[in-house]
This record gives structure tokens, C-alpha cells and sequence, in this order.
């Protein structure tokens, strides 16, 4: 009985949480607030030429470390393989972004909100 009830409280919880994203994603679509996914952001760190890129090895897995900093941004991404563990985002000492697989349940598709970065704070 506790299991079932726990799969349904996952269940609502995932569509609730799609739902969401889905909500967000039409609402920066419509009012054109600049914004990326957490896999566009990873993507572009990953794939950038600047990017600073350390690898380890611990107890036979292989993490990767980036770092990028691209005018007012900041960026750094942990990967384990293809994985995004962290992402991190920081515009003039703010932070934008957030993510750690462990904690966070939105999707990787979800869109995130960038500041404009043309107005004086």
C-alpha cells in the first residue's frame, strides 16, 4: 500500500513538474525573455573553445570540470560522462543558475531565465 502510494505521489509530482516547464517555456517563448536549458548551457560550456577542462579519476570514474568566463558570465559544469552533475552561472557576482543533479527535479529541458545584462543595477 506505502509503495503505491509513493509511486503515485512520484507520478504527480513528475507531471506537475513537466507541466511547469512546459508553462515556463511558453511564457519566454511569448514575452522573448532570453533563455536556455541547463543541457543548452552544459552543451555550450562543453563545447566552447575557452573552456577550461580538468579531468579526474576517482575509484575508476571519470569526472570532468569546466570553466568559462565569457564577459559578465561565468560559468562551471561538472560532468560524469555524458551526466550533468553541476552547473553553476554567475553574472556580476549574481548567480543565474544553480543546478546539482542530486537535489534539483526540473527537467534538464527546462528553460532558465538570463538577467539583461545591458541595465545598470
Amino acid at each position: 500500500m506505502n509503495n503505491a502510494v509513493n509511486q503515485f505521489l512520484e507520478k504527480a509530482r513528475n507531471t506537475l513538474n513537466q507541466a511547469y516547464s512546459n508553462a515556463k517555456e511558453t511564457f519566454y517563448s511569448i514575452t522573448s525573455t532570453p533563455s536556455a536549458t541547463v543541457q543548452q548551457i552544459a552543451n555550450y560550456v562543453m563545447n566552447h573553445p575557452d573552456s577550461k577542462v580538468t579531468t579526474k579519476h576517482y575509484l575508476g570514474i571519470t569526472l570532468s570540470f569546466y570553466e568559462l568566463a565569457q564577459g559578465q558570465m561565468k560559468y562551471y559544469l561538472e560532468t560524469n560522462g555524458p551526466k550533468i552533475l553541476q552547473l553553476d552561472v554567475h553574472s556580476n557576482f549574481h548567480s543565474v543558475v544553480a543546478y546539482r543533479s542530486y537535489r534539483d527535479q526540473l527537467s534538464l529541458n527546462t528553460p532558465v531565465k538570463f538577467p539583461n545584462l545591458n541595465q545598470s543595477q
